[in-house]
């Protein structure tokens, strides 16, 4: 992955605080990959131009993630997620170890799809690792 990931996170959550054209030059370099000579030949400017228009948006980008904090914020709920699908996995295996009952290992295994598909909400690219013991 040759461009920030971080910087692709923060384009998802705050592009939309970007103008439109500020947004459709970091879709392309970002999501498209199109290179900077690529990008002032569609936008019909020059190619210091689109770069000083990514510097700038990758300046207000981190800007906002300073001051509103939602990717830290993300970053920490995915934590906690995998934490708790951790702890479930946990019960799964113990309740097969001793053989507790049926019904409390068909409710973690309910818990489990439910946090893999939370975990899957922030998973766009299958970037977020598998919990341990799967």
């Amino acid at each position: 992955m040759a461009k920030n990931f971080e910087m692709y996170s923060l384009l998802d959550l705050y592009g939309c605080l970007l103008t439109e054209k500020q947004r459709n030059i970091m879709n392309m370099y970002y999501n498209d990959d199109l290179s900077l000579g690529e990008i002032a030949q569609q936008c019909s400017i020059s190619r210091q131009g689109v770069h000083d228009a990514v510097k700038h948006c990758e300046k207000a980008l981190a800007d906002y993630e300073q001051k509103l904090g939602l990717l830290k914020a993300q970053e920490a709920y995915v934590e906690e997620l995998k934490e708790y699908k951790s702890q479930a996995l946990d019960i799964f295996n113990e309740c097969k170890r001793i053989s507790l009952s049926r019904p409390i290992a068909e409710k973690t295994i309910v818990l489990l799809e439910n946090l893999d598909s939370k975990l899957a909400d922030f998973d766009t690219e299958g970037l977020i690792e598998e919990a341990d013991g799967e």
